[in-house]
């Protein structure tokens, strides 16, 4: 099996010379296989090896038995070992994750906090044959169906290409210990139900079944790569800023389309693993007429407007009070309102009855105070004056309850002017 996992190693550029590897220890036969396998390859590639135990405290005596077992294999082995004890029951709960999601986030936060060139995992063959059942279930595409990468960031699993039969004859063979965790057993999670009930179905049907999977999840991965280089070509093409040209949208084949889709939405706010409900939603827009907007998961918000789809971020809410002769500064830009014109600020007269205002963004229902003393609904003088519907959120106000008597980016003339709203903002 050391030579599986040697050209795993190489295939995948896992390793350099003078490495230094953080070992998830867990004490199941992977993770000693991994840490043995690791071990003789120290010399190899001149690797400073640390082994991190997570004690989760969910299994009480098994997790303190588990820990031991840890501690002494590290022992007799001459393995560096930092052992992390941790509330994941609680962590869970304050957090609204599940114990297994909990778990993992807490794993990798301590594997990075040690600050190695690499963390080493203990994923096999079979964990990836479980990966890709369970999200073909879920549904997923080409990317998903690549299961779990061999590489990912400073990431490593070398046991990638061996199965959990191989990785335990090979504890066999080495006389290697290990402990089992009695909830592996369990069928109340569904990758143990997808363990213990589907994967022994398919390998009746056929021996080889968890092999293929893996083979098909590097060429899955291998076609997404291709696919999506040639994604990216088109969405650089599309893009102008945060928006896509809708012309060469509707010449891309809907394939590259949907991909060119999910990169403007990962850029607008680092969405991943958008659904592809909201990329139907989003391609439906394409023969919406101008001004239709949707919103996404994330806050994200898509516009079409001028031939074109807006990707952003949703306008977050701000409603400030403004009082006369204080200074305010809201989202950058800083406001007086005063009986005077402040010297250095650029000056807005206005005429208004009260000195009770706030700087906030538009609302349903805001009436304009035009300068000619007529009133009018906010909405239509952004319409009129072709103000964006991605940007109308953004603009900063001035209003009193539901009349605003200056809005950003529209000019408005007062007969009369009573106060100054004075604004200056930082160029730099």
């Amino acid at each position: 099996m050391i030579e599986k996992v040697i050209d795993s190693i190489q295939r995948f550029n896992m390793l350099e010379k003078d490495d230094s590897v953080v070992i998830g220890l867990s004490g199941g036969a992977d993770s000693i296989a991994l840490s043995h396998i690791l071990l003789r390859l120290k010399d190899r590639y001149s690797l400073k090896l640390t082994a991190v135990h997570i004690n989760h405290n969910i299994r009480k005596e098994g997790a303190v038995n588990d820990q031991h077992f840890v501690e002494d294999f590290c022992k007799k082995n001459s393995l560096p070992l930092k052992v992390f004890s941790l509330d994941i029951k609680g962590i869970a709960k304050k957090n609204s994750l599940t114990l297994e999601e909990a778990g993992r986030q807490q794993r990798y936060l301590a594997f990075e906090g040690l600050g190695a060139d690499k963390i080493a995992v203990a994923h096999n063959l079979n964990d990836n044959a479980e990966t890709m059942i369970m999200r073909l279930c879920r549904g997923t595409g080409l990317k998903g169906m690549g299961g779990i990468l061999p590489v990912r960031d400073n990431i490593i699993r070398p046991l990638i290409m061996c199965s959990r039969a191989e990785i335990e004859k090979y504890c066999a063979q080495n006389g290697l210990e290990f402990c089992t965790d009695e909830t592996n057993f369990e069928n109340d999670y569904t990758r143990n139900k997808i363990r213990h009930l589907i994967l022994p179905v398919l390998e009746e049907i056929n021996p080889g079944a968890v092999g293929s999977l893996g083979k098909n999840a590097y060429l899955f991965r291998q076609e997404n790569e291709y696919i999506e280089n040639i994604a990216k070509k088109a969405y650089s093409e599309c893009k102008d800023q945060n928006c896509l040209c809708i012309d060469r949208l509707k010449g891309l084949d809907t394939v590259i389309r949907s991909r060119v889709f999910r990169l403007a939405c990962e850029d607008a706010v680092g969405l991943k693993d958008i659904a592809l409900e909201h990329i139907e939603i989003i391609e439906e827009m394409l023969d919406k007429s101008s001004g239709k907007r949707v919103d996404l998961p994330k806050g994200l918000c898509v516009v079409k407007e001028n031939g074109r789809l807006v990707f952003s971020k949703k306008s977050e809410h701000f409603c400030v009070l403004l009082k006369p002769e204080c200074e305010l500064e809201v989202c950058g830009k800083k406001y007086i309102l005063s009986r005077e014109k402040k010297q250095g600020y650029k000056n807005y007269g206005i005429y208004a009855d009260s000195d009770t205002f706030y700087i906030r963004n538009r609302r349903d229902g805001d009436i304009y105070m035009r300068g000619d003393g007529r009133q009018i609904k906010l909405k239509k003088v952004f319409i009129d004056k072709k103000i964006p519907v991605s940007l109308r959120g953004s603009l900063a106000l001035l209003a009193c309850g539901e009349y605003v008597y200056w809005a950003e980016g529209l000019k408005n003339k007062f007969k009369e002017e009573n106060y100054y709203l004075n604004v200056w903002e930082d160029k730099k």
